[in-house]
């Protein structure tokens, strides 16, 4: 990962202002030459919207049958390693942590007794071809590793 590029978009995505991230990654991506990461530009993910929304009610309505629960994280598999699949696992906790940035480690302290992991995925569908680019592309020029590194970050931002 390119922490130059994570720090362009990141006070963009502190603020929850996600379309900005994502045009700041766009407008960075368009001005290298084109590639198979450049397909990441005309493909959202609110076409899953609907679909994401009810796995997460399933989800949800599953484990507060075994537990009150008191925080939901969901998170995307590495993308970019794990190319035959992106998807997205969710899981429940009968804590809530908080959003204190110094100490988000409660999320990754998880205890299968006392959370609940879904025991499926949400697949993310539509990304074939940069799955694809991610698993194949040789990243011989900085312009090809530019393009994957910000395409990464576009796929961040909206998974976000």
């Amino acid at each position: 990962m390119n922490f130059k590029f994570c720090e362009k978009i990141n006070p963009s995505l502190e603020k929850l202002d996600f379309q900005n991230a994502i045009k700041i990654a766009e407008t960075a991506l368009k001005k290298i030459p084109d590639s198979a990461f450049h397909s990441i530009l005309d493909n959202s993910l609110i076409n899953q919207a609907d679909e994401f929304a009810d796995w997460i009610d399933i989800f949800y309505e599953k484990a507060s049958k075994i537990m009150e629960i008191k925080a939901l994280y969901f998170e995307m598999n590495e993308f970019d390693i794990n190319t035959e699949s992106w998807y997205i696992d969710s899981f429940a906790y009968k804590h809530d942590g908080g959003l204190d940035d110094e100490n988000m480690e409660w999320l990754y302290d998880f205890e299968t007794d006392s959370e609940k992991e879904t025991e499926t995925v949400f697949e993310i569908e539509g990304y074939e071809k940069l799955q694809d680019a991610f698993e194949n592309i040789e990243l011989t020029t900085k312009n090809l590793q530019n393009a994957r590194d910000w395409c990464e970050q576009i796929v961040i931002a909206r998974f976000m």
